[in-house]
């Protein structure tokens, strides 16, 4: 494979263009790459890191480079994920993978390791790099990295979630803890999502590398995000789990979501039934198929996203056919996994084992139940 091909591939990924000609370098210069994906172990599974993950790992691989996927366990126990009980933590984090291994992750190519392991075994090097990241960035740095609205900040577009006078001191850890996760490791490249948090983190990350001339910073990759699918996010934020599309989901909660779903008609820009089909439907199938009665102009196989957006803007094809075809492809996706849990009893007991610890610590928590599709804080 040339070049040009490897480049092409990892560059479909999402790549800014801030890292692309770093990314050309390294490609010429290295034929195995190191690539790390961070993965933070969540109860519900999105579809980005249920579906979005494997292409983008496969992808990666297929251009030649070493993928190792780091559980970062030992982060969810300081965000005081399940209590912050490790083995907990772990069982979730199993759990994910089986679910990648069910929509066809081939596991032998890919190394898993987990953060609290190398903390352990390198707790030296580990907690020195983070003091050091702390001892050369403001307290005001660290706040703005958490998304916490300070009345003193200058960036006043950044809006977290935090109530200040609740924030717990581990959040201030949170930036640092992340950034020496990525240093820490000798990776060539780190692939995080396309999100507010892992962008400030990024910029953190670059901004100590240059100022401490550190060398061999490694090239962050940010794939894209898949959007909320209501049309007004805030709702998501109150536990609705309608925001979203999780690998848990059957049929029948897919159907429900998407008919919900903002999808305005004749508009492609912004509309998340579209780019659900731009980042899951067609990297997955290679094509999206809307199934029509021949008075309604029969059925249409749409081969790139040029074409779908074409018909969809000029009114050839209506939101609802949309959704319709959406539900069929994403259901046709999530039947292997829901399969594999129904039939493998090892997988089915690591599932029964996994929702145990998610129902009894949202009864402990009085959390409300649809918050269960909330725990994860990074998609």
């Amino acid at each position: 494979m040339s070049l040009d091909e490897r480049f092409a591939i990892m560059r479909s990924i999402g790549l800014e263009s801030i890292d692309e000609d770093d990314v050309m370098r390294l490609l010429d210069k290295k034929v195995a790459p190191v690539c790390y994906v961070w993965c933070d172990p969540c109860p519900s599974v999105h579809i980005a890191q249920g579906i979005m993950m494997v292409i983008n790992v496969r992808k990666m691989v297929k251009a030649g480079c070493r993928v190792k996927i780091l559980m970062a366990d030992w982060f969810a126990r300081m965000q005081n994920k399940l209590d912050g009980d490790l083995t907990k933590i772990r069982t979730i984090g199993f759990y994910m993978i089986e679910i990648w291994k069910a929509v066809g992750l081939e596991l032998n190519g890919v190394e898993v390791i987990w953060l609290s392991d190398e903390i352990n075994s390198h707790s030296d090097e580990y907690w020195a790099l983070v003091m050091d990241i702390f001892r050369n960035n403001t307290l005001r740095t660290i706040i703005r990295c958490c998304g916490i609205v300070d009345r003193f900040m200058l960036n006043r577009e950044i809006i977290g979630s935090y109530d200040p006078k609740n924030v717990t001191a581990s959040t201030l850890f949170t930036p640092c803890v992340h950034c020496a996760g990525i240093l820490f490791q000798k990776a060539d490249i780190w692939l995080l999502s396309m999100d507010h948090e892992e962008e400030l983190h990024d910029k953190l990350i670059r901004e100590y590398c240059k100022g401490m001339k550190r060398e061999n910073r490694p090239i962050i990759l940010s794939h894209n995000k898949l959007p909320n699918l209501i049309e007004h996010p805030e709702y998501g934020k109150n536990g609705d789990p309608a925001w979203a599309i999780f690998m848990e989901d059957r049929e029948v909660n897919v159907s429900d979501k998407l008919s919900r779903a903002f999808c305005p008609a004749k508009v492609a820009e912004g509309n998340p039934c579209l780019e659900y089909i731009k980042y899951i439907v067609f990297p997955w199938f290679g094509y999206f198929e809307v199934l029509r009665k021949e008075e309604n102009g029969g059925s249409r196989m749409f081969e790139n996203m040029e074409e779908l957006i074409t018909d969809y803007e000029s009114g050839a094809l209506h939101a609802a056919e949309v959704k319709l075809a959406l539900i069929e492809a994403l259901s046709k996706i999530l039947k292997p996994v829901h399969d594999h849990f129904a039939n493998n009893c090892e997988a089915k007991n690591l599932e029964e084992e996994a929702m145990w610890y998610v129902t009894n610590y949202i009864l402990y928590t009085k959390l409300d139940p649809w918050l269960s599709y909330s725990l994860c804080s990074k998609i």
